[in-house]
């Protein structure tokens, strides 16, 4: 929403040769809304007859944005689930459409989370089953005081993160509790943390051993290592972290 960020994209894209895609639960959020009206001022700019075209929607069935993608005229409009939460979606359409067009093969990453949902199905023991575990070490330890978890992300899947930090967030900071992630922070020297972090390496398989991390470790902090065999390990962790917040939620 930064202007300077809309005006730096602006002159790096042609609109009459580019898609939009205007992506809104609630079909009324404003940020959403706002970009809109500014790209499609920009087709109708570029001489394009048909500026619906140009857009593809995705909201909620009924949302005052489909009626708008249909008045108007957009490519696309695919309506998704309304059972799923926002910060839930990243396996919905919300997630997938645009990684489709991003060429992401996303048949194999819901291969990946169909792999992670057998592991953490229901008859899976607590201490086997990636998801409830996980989210039982989080919520467990923010009950005992370590409530800042902080994210150890390695180059190939920094922004990750970014995706977590909302998810964490938002899901856990009801009734006056909840745990906070700590998001792009620089790993300090064991001796200047207290007794209040929990610390999750996310890596890939190929990553080199971060002796940052290992220090943390030797020094008595809690870390949680997660390794990825390669970036379409990506649709199985949205799903467990989604179960592991849960979890952490209930405890």
């Amino acid at each position: 929403t930064d202007p300077g960020t809309i005006l730096s994209l602006r002159s790096r894209i042609d609109p009459a040769d580019t898609l939009f895609i205007v992506a809104s639960k609630s079909g009324s959020t404003l940020e959403t809304l706002s970009h809109y009206a500014y790209f499609r001022e920009q087709v109708v700019k570029a001489g394009v007859k048909q500026p619906g075209r140009n857009f593809a929607a995705i909201t909620d069935p009924g949302s005052g944005l489909e009626k708008l993608a249909k008045e108007q005229g957009f490519r696309w409009v695919f309506p998704n689930p309304p059972d799923i939460g926002g910060r839930y979606s990243a396996l919905s359409y919300f997630g997938l459409v645009p990684g489709a067009v991003a060429g992401i093969d996303v048949g194999e990453l819901l291969e990946r989370a169909t792999e992670m949902a057998h592991s953490c199905d229901a008859s899976v023991p607590v201490d086997k089953n990636p998801g409830v575990w996980l989210g039982a070490v989080m919520g467990t330890l923010a009950r005992l005081g370590r409530n800042k978890l902080t994210l150890v992300m390695t180059p190939k899947v920094r922004t990750f993160g970014y995706w977590l930090e909302q998810l964490i967030a938002e899901s856990t900071g009801k009734q006056g509790v909840g745990i906070v992630p700590v998001e792009g922070e620089p790993v300090g020297k064991p001796a200047v943390y207290g007794d209040d972090r929990l610390f999750v390496h996310i890596r890939m398989h190929s990553d080199p051993d971060d002796a940052r991390v290992r220090a943390l470790e030797k020094a008595g902090q809690p870390v949680v290592t997660l390794t990825l065999r390669d970036k379409l390990d990506l649709g199985g962790e949205f799903l467990r972290w989604e179960i592991a917040t849960a979890i952490a939620g209930s405890i």
